[in-house]
């Protein structure tokens, strides 16, 4: 981390300040930083293990709790959504090579699958923030404030009252 940060220094002096930093943090050189950043080869390869049915991944989900069924929860979810979405990406990637229209079964788990990817990523989405928001007729204070300035100006258009 520390050598990637002395590559990051933007402006006219960030070459000598990387080199200043460099000598700090690593006098000898190569020598106090044996390591060398994963290849992009290991790097896709351990992404393939994760994002994929796997026993790594089987590894990884040991341990970690799972809501009963019917429960919402965010990561069991995620991890019963998985072999659905894997299963309609290959159906969507064989309908494509094969340049056709998917069939009603194809078509029902590629829905599926897109509404279980929408459901996950709706993360910290509330309807309400707090309980008063929730009531009929609730106007957040600062719009209010906001309309009694507006009635008090002669401009009614945020770019001429700017």
């Amino acid at each position: 981390a520390l050598y990637s940060a002395s590559e990051n220094f933007p402006g006219p002096l960030g070459p000598l300040a990387s080199t200043v930093m460099k000598i700090g943090c690593f006098p000898l050189g190569g020598l106090t930083r044996p390591y060398a950043e994963p290849s992009d080869d290991l790097t896709k390869e351990v992404a393939r293990l994760l994002t994929t049915p796997s026993e790594i991944r089987d590894m990884f989900q040991e341990g970690i709790y799972s809501a009963p069924e019917g429960t919402m929860h965010q990561m069991t979810d995620l991890i019963n959504a998985l072999p659905i979405c894997v299963e309609a990406d290959k159906v969507a990637t064989s309908i494509r090579k094969e340049k056709r229209k998917p069939n009603d079964e194809e078509a029902n788990l590629i829905a599926k699958a897109d509404a279980l990817r929408d459901a996950l990523i709706q993360v910290d989405v509330f309807e309400y923030a707090t309980a008063e928001e929730a009531q009929p007729g609730y106007v957040r204070p600062a719009l209010v404030g906001t309309e009694e300035r507006f009635a008090t100006l002669d401009k009614t258009v945020f770019c001429e009252a700017a």
